[in-house]
C-alpha cells in the first residue's frame, strides 16, 4: 500500500515539475522574442490630389516597397488590384508618388512618405506639390 502511494506521489511531482518547466520555458521564449505580431489582409488604394487646390491628379505613378506600381486615373485614384496584401500590424512601408506623364497635367514634385501598415486599411489621401516655374 505504501509503495502504491509513493508511486502516485512521484507521478504527481513529475507532472507538476513538467508543467512548471514548460510554463517557465514559454515565459522565457516570450521575454526573448515577444508576442507574435498581428497580421491582416488589405488592398492598398488611395487618392492623389494637388496640395494647393485639392484637385485630383491623373497620370501619376504610385509605387511601394510592398512591390506594386499603379497609375492614378483622372479622379486621382489608384488601386493595387494585383493581390490582397498580408501585412504585419507594426510595420512601416514606403509609398512614392512620381509624375511620369511629363507636363501633360503640369509637373509635380516627387512624394516619398512612410505609412504604418494599419493606415493601409483605409484609402490613403496623398497630396503632391506642383513644381514652381521659378525653378
Amino acid at each position: 500500500m505504501f509503495k502504491h502511494l509513493k508511486e502516485k506521489k512521484q507521478k504527481l511531482l513529475r507532472f507538476l515539475f513538467g508543467s512548471f518547466s514548460f510554463t517557465a520555458l514559454m515565459f522565457t521564449f516570450q521575454a526573448c522574442y515577444g508576442m507574435p505580431e498581428r497580421t491582416f489582409d488589405t488592398i492598398v488604394q488611395g487618392k492623389v490630389t494637388d496640395a494647393e487646390t485639392s484637385e485630383p491628379i491623373g497620370g501619376l505613378q504610385v509605387t511601394s516597397d510592398l512591390g506594386f506600381t499603379a497609375t492614378t486615373d483622372q479622379n486621382g485614384i489608384f488601386i493595387d488590384s494585383s493581390e490582397v496584401r498580408h501585412l504585419y500590424e507594426y510595420s512601416e512601408y514606403l509609398i512614392t508618388v512620381t509624375d511620369v506623364d511629363s507636363t501633360e497635367n503640369g509637373q509635380y514634385e516627387r512624394l516619398d512618405t512612410v505609412v504604418w501598415a494599419s493606415d493601409l486599411t483605409q484609402p490613403l489621401q496623398l497630396q503632391v506639390k506642383k513644381v514652381s516655374d521659378a525653378q
